[in-house]
């Protein structure tokens, strides 16, 4: 079977540093553009310390891909982008694994709407680990019991978006759930946003610090006892089997989905 043809958007990120060299390195799989705001001409592999590629960074999709009959986008960037970006993929028959969170909705909306009219498959994914996901479905066990529930979530200062694309979607999952009336809360003094964002029936707390790589904490409380499930990632090594796993059932998919059966399987 031929090599998948790979564009990567966010190569010189902190997931691309970990996920270009495994892609680089893998048999199944063939990088064809690296995408990058930062050391714009530069051999990809050079600036990862992983040797020379042929492959220079580049900002523009159409021309990072010209003649390389590139199959799909994987996009770890910033939200301030990555729309555009994936929009454009879409747009030259790509398909698409989004590991970028903070997309407004109607931008998902119109990625969604782009990827059926152009018969591609686009995954969006909150959190591709297998860490995450378990924190996920043990929060949604938990939520019958429990009326009240908090999230606090950390990420390093340079994440951009708030609250986490984690702690949305274990909010909107949570939200979905019938529980137990909340006990009611007789917040009166002081400032609010000393109580976090309020998404539904769940608060979510951000936390920006050096130190702190990936973490979230997931509060259950009733009278009398607390349940908590706590999820932490200490670097971007278990992004890389799901994420590659995702490229390669995508290309079998139409229109934007949220799952795909065995990404999470162990091989």
């Amino acid at each position: 079977m031929p090599a998948i043809k790979v564009a990567f958007n966010g190569a010189t990120g902190a997931v691309g540093r970990e996920l270009v060299p495994a892609i680089l390195e893998s048999q199944d799989f063939a990088l064809v553009a690296a995408l990058s705001r930062t050391r714009l001409g530069e051999d990809v592999g050079l600036v990862l310390g992983v040797g020379e590629t042929g492959i220079v960074l580049r900002d523009d999709l159409r021309e990072a891909v010209r003649d390389t009959e590139a199959e799909v986008l994987i996009d770890f960037s910033s939200p301030l982008v990555s729309a555009s970006v994936c929009i454009l993929a879409i747009e030259l028959g790509m398909s698409v694994v989004l590991g970028t969170t903070g997309l407004a909705d109607d931008a998902l909306l119109e990625i969604g709407k782009l990827a059926s009219e152009h018969q591609v498959g686009v995954f969006s994914a909150p959190n591709l680990t297998v860490s995450g996901q378990l924190m996920f479905r043990c929060a949604e066990l938990a939520r019958p019991y429990f009326g009240s529930v908090e999230v606090i979530e950390g990420h390093l200062p340079t994440k951009a978006d708030a609250p986490s694309g984690t702690a949305n979607e274990t909010a909107a999952r949570l939200n979905q759930i019938v529980a137990p009336v909340p006990t009611a809360d007789m917040t009166s003094v002081g400032p609010p946003e000393a109580r976090g964002a309020l998404i539904g029936q769940v608060r979510i707390h951000s936390v920006r610090l050096p130190g702190i790589y990936s973490h979230q904490e997931v509060l259950f409380g009733r009278p009398g006892e607390l349940f908590a499930i706590r999820y932490e990632q200490t670097s971007n090594q278990p992004l890389v089997g799901p994420t590659l796993r995702a490229a390669r059932l995508i290309l079998g998919t139409r229109g934007l989905v949220y799952d795909l059966p065995a990404i999470f399987d162990q091989e």
